[in-house]
């Protein structure tokens, strides 16, 4: 509602066709955004909305691969990992920039029937949301408390480890207990956590990293290179994870478990992932850009 008024004012002073829709319940977004293109079908439209990670997914699932529309965000979330993946994040709040930026087209991941435009997180990572979920109903935690919280629950409550078999189009398979599995199309989860350091979304491929079943001492020295994304050049790291990228693979469980999709939770017992190339038209802000390769990203 903050912005609203410097919504109108940009898109006035345009001469933009423009409409605020605020949305009144989950994947209220979706429907919203199939009615617009059902109406002007014909029509080029930008859909910007004002939201996190979770907010940016409906999005995407709403008209994916549709090449006369466009998507970006604001980002007004609590982990805002999306955005991590891109230079200059202070111009996805500014309005102006939003409006004179450019759309690029990134790859989705694709989970059965959903579609993933971040990360796909399984086992702890996903235990710690489930967890960090309760304590935000508290209106006197922060979501970046209630995570924290989340976290600490998740590690000292709840099991570190989900067996799991994961057979790839090569004839590999993967058949053990993990203590996690991220599959990333961007790089970030978690607020800032770079657990998948060579993603790109422009690739084509999906990154694969699956940690073993270790002991809470081993994962906790662990998790510092998990979170700043050095893992990768760590022996000591590298003998329990296993770090992979591939276009296709399929994922089982002997029972149902919750899978996180861009921070939203749901269950599955069978997944078939797969990577579509250039079929998320995201709005880049006019002075931001893809973050190259080879940084750091020591400031988050």
């Amino acid at each position: 509602k903050k912005m609203e008024q410097e919504i109108v004012d940009a898109c006035l002073k345009r001469q933009l066709s423009y409409h605020i829709y605020y949305t009144t319940k989950s994947k209220d977004s979706i429907r919203y955004i199939q009615d617009m293109v059902k109406e002007y079908p014909e029509q080029r439209q930008r859909f910007i909305c004002v939201g996190g990670d979770g907010t940016i997914n409906e999005i995407a699932n709403s008209a994916p691969g549709n090449p006369n529309v466009e998507f970006g965000v604001i980002p007004n979330g609590s982990g805002n990992d999306f955005v991590r993946n891109f230079t200059n994040r202070r111009n996805f709040s500014d309005i102006n920039a939003q409006i004179d930026g450019e759309p690029r087209s990134f790859d989705l991941i694709k989970c059965n029937e959903l579609y993933c435009v971040n990360m796909v997180n399984i086992g702890f990572d996903c235990s710690v949301v489930i967890e960090a979920d309760k304590f935000r109903k508290f209106k006197f935690i922060s979501p970046g408390i209630s995570y924290i919280l989340g976290v600490i629950s998740g590690f000292f409550f709840k099991p570190l480890g989900t067996r799991m078999k994961l057979t790839f189009d090569d004839g590999t398979v993967i058949e053990k207990e993990l203590t996690l599995t991220a599959i990333g199309n961007g790089k970030f989860c978690g607020g800032g956590f770079k657990s998948a350091p060579k993603a790109s979304l422009t690739d084509g491929m999906l990154d694969i990293c699956a940690i073993n079943k270790v002991s809470r001492a081993t994962f906790v020295k662990l998790v510092g290179s998990y979170k700043d994304g050095t893992f990768l050049q760590k022996k000591s790291a590298l003998k329990i994870i296993k770090y992979t990228q591939a276009k296709h693979f399929k994922m089982e469980f002997e029972e149902t478990q919750p899978i996180c999709i861009d921070g939203e939770v749901s269950e599955a017992k069978v997944i078939d992932f797969s990577v579509i190339p250039g079929s998320f038209n995201f709005v880049l802000p006019k002075g931001s850009d893809l973050r190259f390769p080879d940084d750091t990203y020591q400031t988050l």
